[in-house]
């Protein structure tokens, strides 16, 4: 059977796979070719997969998450060309996945809350991918409609202070970063690359790691990227030494790299007392065992109706958010600021403003939430 490619293009993008799987790396510019050809799908499944797998076996370079992170740009920007107009620098938040400690979608809730304190965020999420769920789960299932409008989802952070899109969207469904993404249940360079891109011209972001030596060199990458402060965090557990959750933790401490507005880079830790909050256990803040389990705990939290051990989780991660646009002049502050968020009824108030601003039937998306609430 005649296959519908290239045998020159076959054997060209083949000896790239080859290379990695050899222990070889790419360039910059060869990231950027490789991944473009995936994201447009111009070689076979199988030589897709097999290029993703033997990159995800091994660490990625610098050079290459630049050129994968370049090829995620050419891609979105192409089938989602909108920038948020806000009247304030808004802020993108993500964690990466594949973490050793898995909790509730914490990122999400983080995104809420911040918003309810007066953030711009634009949240840009996917399905759970290494987890039980992720923020287009939760964001789903809490009743905010990631497939409507795209405009009406960047204007959703202009007029309500946050909005949330996924690329998995029907409407992005001619974007190749979908296609990928939702055939993807597995660790892959994708993972660090795509919340790099600045997807609405953000120029303010925290991305998750899930391993403290990922730490370098995406803080230098985001520099180079041209954002104006960020925070990458891996948070620790005292108990369980080795193993690492992609947000500021609270049951150990978080290393931390910080892109300050001046340009320069600090690297330092924090222990939960830093950040206003008393140690947990893992057991206190586990993930749920499904996505329905996961939303309740979620929306519960951002209610006010969360135990301690949640409440402080979603406080921290909500606050350093605060702390990297400059509104709180520590963690600690911001975390009471978004405990009392959560305390107020303001989060879940900001939720529902952000249903009526992006959805086409609001009505349909509080009854979804106050399922979880009731």
């Amino acid at each position: 059977m005649e296959l519908p490619f290239d045998e020159q293009a076959l054997r060209a993008f083949g000896a790239y796979i080859v290379r990695l799987q050899h222990g070889g790396h790419l360039t910059r510019a060869e990231a950027r070719e490789v991944y473009n050809t995936i994201f447009r799908n111009g070689q076979p499944d199988l030589q897709q997969g097999a290029l993703i797998g033997a990159h995800a076996a091994r660490p990625i370079t610098p050079d290459e998450l630049a050129g994968i992170t370049e090829a995620h740009h050419d891609e979105w920007s192409a089938h989602f060309p909108h920038e948020v107009h806000a009247p304030e620098p808004h802020l993108g938040i993500v964690g990466v996945g594949m973490d050793s400690l898995k909790s509730f979608n914490i990122s999400s809730c983080a995104a809420v809350v911040a918003a309810a304190c007066g953030a711009y965020v634009h949240k840009v999420g996917a399905p759970g991918m290494t987890g039980v769920s992720g923020s287009a789960d939760a964001f789903l299932m809490w009743g905010v409609d990631p497939f409507g409008p795209l405009e009406q989802q960047v204007k959703a952070v202009e007029t309500t202070r946050l909005g949330f899109t996924s690329p998995i969207s029907p409407r992005l469904r001619a974007m190749g970063i979908g296609r990928v993404l939702m055939q993807l249940r597995c660790k892959t360079a994708l993972h660090f690359a795509g919340p790099m891109d600045n997807h609405t011209g953000e120029r303010h972001k925290i991305i998750g790691v899930p391993f403290p030596p990922a730490i370098d060199m995406v803080v230098q990458a985001m520099k180079e990227f041209g954002y104006a402060r960020a925070l990458v965090p891996c948070g620790g557990s005292a108990a369980e030494p080795g193993k690492f959750m992609d947000e500021f933790s609270t049951i150990g401490a978080t290393e931390v790299g910080e892109l300050k507005a001046d340009g320069t880079i600090e690297r330092y830790a924090v222990q939960p007392e830093d950040l206003g909050v008393t140690p947990a256990t893992f057991a206190d803040i586990a993930t749920a065992d499904t996505k329905e389990g996961n939303a309740r705990l979620g929306a519960m939290t951002m209610a006010g109706k969360g135990t301690a051990a949640h409440t402080d989780l979603v406080a921290v991660n909500a606050g350093a958010c605060l702390y990297v646009l400059d509104k709180v002049s520590s963690y600690a502050e911001g975390t009471e600021r978004a405990r009392e968020a959560m305390r107020s009824g303001a989060a879940i108030a900001q939720l529902r403003a952000t249903i009526d601003a992006q959805n086409e039937d609001p009505a349909k998306g509080h009854a979804t939430l106050d399922h979880w609430l009731s």
